[in-house]
């Protein structure tokens, strides 16, 4: 289950830097931070925030094998990225901590406290971004983000954004 957390991390890590503005900065270090362009990181090198396709593709693949006979696993998360743009416009934030966390209903369900693997129906992530210090910074109203869409439920339906796996046009 552990793996299964990391992979599920990894696929949203990759999805939050796909939504991020093209001239935004992101720190390579938690301890010091060093704000780089991201047009400057090369997409293979080890010390990249970012996966070529065909990368992202085997390890999507892999998580996806690992639940095909379990249709009520997350295949995804979905952030709108309208609400990240404006969260992570404050440039106080050098990095997102994604959380996992029950989702309100799973909980109000009387499954406070109880496993519940990766099962679309309680899984969510919250996602809080912090400063250099490792303080955490709120939106001006003092939240941080939550409303993932899960998928298999709330799965694009065109485009190729409805496919599992990172389709290349």
């Amino acid at each position: 289950m552990t793996k299964k957390l990391v992979i599920a991390a990894v696929a949203v890590l990759t999805f939050i830097a796909a939504c991020s503005k093209k001239n935004a900065t992101v720190d390579t270090k938690i301890a010091k931070p060093g704000k780089q362009n991201l047009s400057t990181y090369a997409t293979t090198t080890i010390d990249s925030p970012f996966l070529l396709p065909d990368t992202a593709n085997i390890m999507i693949q892999s998580y996806l094998q690992s639940i095909k006979d379990d249709q009520t696993q997350l295949k995804s998360l979905i952030v709108d990225a309208n609400a990240l743009r404006y969260y992570l416009q404050n440039s106080d934030i050098t990095h997102v901590k994604l959380m996992f966390a029950h989702r309100m209903d799973y909980i109000e369900s009387g499954h406070a406290g109880q496993a519940a693997g990766l099962n679309y129906n309680a899984m969510t992530l919250v996602i809080a971004g912090f400063d250099e210090d490792g303080n955490y910074i709120y939106t001006p109203q003092g939240a941080v983000m939550d409303h993932c869409q899960p998928c298999p439920i709330d799965c694009p339906a065109a485009g190729t954004a409805a496919s599992d796996i990172l389709i290349m046009n």
